[in-house]
């Protein structure tokens, strides 16, 4: 008997399973974490480690029965020990792995990209009018008009119910017009109008924060490395002819997918 996956009233089988990662754009997220999946099993972890990730920090010694500590630790955390080995352990040994593969690049990768990670907050309005987007431009840089005001008057983004104040954002997210004025700009100074697609921005720079390597950041930065790392290990998989493949498993008689 196959089995089924059911969703609410739905029951898919493993056809309708396979057509809906390719259909809802999930199938080289399974790719990827099944090629991942050869990789950690190179990757081991103490009883040390296991320990202090579970409780956290802490100067408890060891229990002399661990896998009494195990099922334990399950128990109060409401999960099945198959779950434990399968998802929980998993997750610390692809944690682990990250660590192992890219800690060490963390910080030429954050001075390779710090461009993109630098924030600043900024005052905007957009226009498709140029002979009106340039009127407002010199009113705010030659007069001192007041910009928050205008923006409601005027803007037609988003932007117009917040006075014109946009941020704190990434660069990296900005027009390359605009993240390129900013990058080397005064705070409060006013710059346009520039076009963007088919719309003009007046702009204000009101402040800008440089990156720095915190925690978080360093947590980020390893994460995005990983992320590339598999993305590009599913390419090479996926350009190798026959090395991904759907065919009938002879099992259940449904479909599944070959990595050879």
């Amino acid at each position: 008997m196959s089995s089924c996956l059911k969703i609410g009233d739905r029951l898919l089988d493993g056809d309708q399973i396979i057509s809906g990662l390719v259909r809802y754009k999930l199938f080289e997220t399974l790719v990827g974490q099944v090629l991942l999946d050869e990789v950690i099993k190179e990757v081991s972890l103490s009883k040390q480690e296991l320990f202090q990730t579970l409780i956290g920090p802490s100067d408890t010694p060891i229990p002399d029965d661990f896998e009494n500590f195990i099922n334990q630790w399950c128990q109060h955390k409401g999960v099945t020990l198959d779950y434990f080995k399968a998802v929980i352990l998993r997750e610390l040994r692809v944690q682990k792995f990250k660590q192992l593969q890219f800690a060490n690049h963390v910080e030429s990768e954050f001075l390779r990209i710090k461009s993109e990670l630098d924030q600043v907050e900024y005052s905007l309005i957009q226009l498709t009018d140029l002979p009106l987007a340039q009127e407002l431009y010199f009113q705010l840089r030659d007069d001192g008009v007041d910009f928050a005001q205008l923006a409601q008057q005027y803007s037609l983004g988003a932007e117009r119910e917040t006075a014109g104040w946009v941020g704190p954002v990434s660069l990296s997210t900005l027009p390359v017009e605009v993240a390129a004025l900013f990058r080397g700009g005064q705070v409060g100074a006013v710059y346009g109008p520039i076009p963007v697609a088919d719309i003009f921005w007046v702009v204000r720079l009101e402040q800008f924060t440089a990156a720095r390597l915190t925690k978080e950041t360093r947590t980020n930065l390893i994460n995005r490395m990983h992320a590339q790392w598999l993305q590009t290990q599913v390419k090479k998989v996926s350009e190798i002819p026959g090395t991904i493949a759907v065919q009938p498993d002879p099992a259940n008689s449904n479909l599944a997918v070959a990595m050879n």
